[in-house]
This record gives C-alpha cells, structure tokens and sequence, in this order.
C-alpha cells in the first residue's frame, strides 16, 4: 500500500471532497460537486462550478456532522453518513415563522408569491401564504428539522502550501483559474502576483481581504502582498 493509501485525514488538514447530499425520508438529491449527479437530479446550476471542495478539517466549512466524519477517511475512501438535524440545518423553530404586512415588500417594488424566496431583515425566507394584505414567510432554513444522508469522497490531502494557497484562491473566486496568480512564499511572507484580468472580478478587494483572513487562520506568516503588474501588450508597443 503506497504512503498516499495510508495517510489519513486530520484536523486542520486541506482536503479536496465529492459530496452527494440527500433527504433521508424522500431520497431526493439537494447537493452535489459532481456535474452528471446533479443533472440527472435536476438540480444542475449553471452558475455552480462542479468540482471537489476544499475544506479544512474541523474550520466549520461544511455541515458539523460531515466534518466530523472526515477525520480518519483515507484518500478515496466514500463514507456514507447520516446527519440529525442539530448537525445538519438544525430544528424546525415556529418563531421563524412569521406574518408580515404585504405593504413593507411592495414598498421594495417585491410582489411575494407562495414558494417564493425573499429577503426578510437580512435572513432569506420562504413565502408560504399570501392573503388579506398579510404575507406569512418561514425563515427556517429549508432544510432545517430534515435528517440527511451524504456520500463523502476525500480526493485529495493537500501539503504544500502554495497549493493550499492557490485552493483557498479558487474558493474565494469560483470558477477563475487560480493557475494565473503567481504565489511566492517565505519565512514570514505570503505574495501573490495578480493576473491583469483579476481587476474586473467583482469585489476583489473583499475577495483579497477574505484570503488575508483565510491564511492568517490556517499558517503563520506575518504577512500578505498582493502586487499587480501591468505589461504592455505588442499591440501597445507597436
């Protein structure tokens, strides 16, 4: 058996997971990071990037009840688990259910809909029923008082640090290839070399506050540059 066979996922390590997520009563599939699985449970997104996800063992990334049952798992290694809700979505609670006057959505031009999901004091809430100038909404997560079954397949176990670095890159900004940042390390210094067209991402300034944070928490260097360089292109030269 090769030492990749052998090792075994620990507190505080980055590891890249499959996740196939289901309600435990219906069967029905509500989450998954592989592209065909979520086809063929119509829940596919076109927004989503359907690949492993990173987590850092025990950082609370994932559901409680999924990050406690990484620990141990070899690489490749599927583990099916069952979640009770306290460590999944938590309880159904009845003072998240809430009656509201119709007046405060149409002062925001928002005409609520049964099914419909909205934005309620900053929470997100389901729209039950609509009637008598009146709106009830449930801001209980949707999930929340479900028992769930996941699928864990631990991918990878991540060493090095600037491969970590550039993983905690591709989490912040989905779907931008973490391959066009330059990274150098040092005793005490993270830099990280932005591409040009790392500018236009929406929020990059929150993106790279998000990622100061991210490797302040997990290492222990002092310090994180972000340079930008500007080349000109033949075109300009010319």
């Amino acid at each position: 058996m090769s030492e990749t066979e052998i090792k075994k996922v620990s507190k505080k390590d980055f590891i890249l997971v499959d996740l196939i997520g289901r309600i435990k009563e219906s069967g029905k599939v509500f989450e998954s990071t592989i592209r065909e699985v979520a086809e063929k449970a119509d829940i596919y997104d076109e927004r989503e990037v359907y690949k492993p996800r990173l987590v850092v063992v025990g950082s609370g990334w994932v559901l409680q009840g999924i990050d406690e049952a990484l620990e141990g798992l070899h690489i490749n290694e599927t583990k099916a688990i069952e979640i009770s809700p306290e460590k999944g979505f938590g309880e159904r609670d009845p003072k998240n259910i809430k009656t509201l006057p119709a007046r405060e959505f149409l002062k925001q031009n928002v005409k609520p809909r049964p099914g419909m999901t909205i934005r309620v004091k900053g929470r997100l809430a389901t729209v039950q029923k609509v009637g008598g100038g009146r709106i009830r909404v449930d801001m209980n997560h949707p999930l929340a008082g479900q028992v769930l079954e996941y699928d864990v397949t631990v991918k990878s176990i991540l060493d090095k640090d600037e491969d970590k670095i550039r993983a905690l890159i591709e989490r912040r900004i989905p779907g931008f290839d973490a391959s066009r940042f330059t990274i150098n390390i040092s005793e005490k210094t993270v830099e990280i070399i932005m591409p040009n067209e790392s500018v236009l991402i929406n929020n990059i300034q929150f993106v790279k506050i998000g990622l100061v944070n991210d490797i302040f928490s997990n290492f222990s260097y002092e310090s994180v540059k972000f340079l930008e360089i500007f080349e000109k292109t033949i075109a300009e030269q010319s």
